[in-house]
């Protein structure tokens, strides 16, 4: 069980190395941006942040396996109203934000997979690949946005909350490794569609933000 922990723990590193390259990453590592950019960055990313309080609710309220349960009503206790944190670090009265058809289309696969997923597929995603690529993005972030509330919050959270999900591996038997590499490959593909979607809407109007 060890060894296949640590292969999808290796996996996981690559993806995330992976992630780090991605448009978003780039673009706010960029000393180049601009500082609409940045600020229109953010914009495009309340609606993911949005949608992320109905992932975790979703796993939370979906959740039948007991220890499984106690888990993901903590990660939502922890997670909650951190869009409201972003929304305060926009300097914006509420967290309304534009829509996007990728950025709903993404957010719409996850939300989805959290509310029909085992119980341990429901933890690697949640642990393994959001958190995971919440940690990357913050630590490219909190360069670009010094003193930044929000980025603070996650830069500090996120690591936690990723060894969450090996820890669950490492104590459960009901699960196999070719799935959770092959759902963990889907959801860092998502992602990066996110990502890259979001960058592309900051680039393209940053008078928005």
């Amino acid at each position: 069980m060890e060894q296949a922990v640590a292969r999808v723990a290796e996996f996981n590193r690559q993806a995330q190395d992976r992630f780090a390259s991605s448009r978003l990453c780039r673009l706010i590592a960029d000393p180049t941006t601009t500082p609409d950019t940045k600020r229109a960055v953010k914009t495009w990313l309340q609606p993911w942040s949005n949608a992320f309080q109905q992932m975790i609710t979703a796993r939370a309220e979906s959740e039948t396996d007991p220890a499984l349960k106690e888990l993901a009503v903590q990660h939502r206790g922890e997670e909650l109203d951190h869009n409201h944190v972003l929304a305060r670090s926009r300097g914006a009265d509420d967290v309304a934000a534009g829509w996007d058809p990728v950025i709903d289309a993404g957010s719409s696969w996850f939300i989805n997979q959290l509310t029909t997923l085992p119980g341990v597929s429901r933890a690697v995603l949640a642990h393994l690949a959001l958190e995971a690529a919440c940690l990357v993005f913050s630590q490219v972030a909190i360069g670009a946005y010094p003193d930044d509330e929000y980025f603070e919050l996650h830069n500090e959270a996120d690591s936690e909350h990723l060894e969450i999900g090996y820890r669950v591996l490492r104590e459960r038997s009901d699960w196999k490794e070719s799935e959770v590499i092959a759902l963990l490959d889907h959801a860092w593909q998502m992602m990066t569609t996110v990502a890259d979607r979001i960058a592309e809407r900051a680039l393209a109007d940053p008078i928005a933000a």
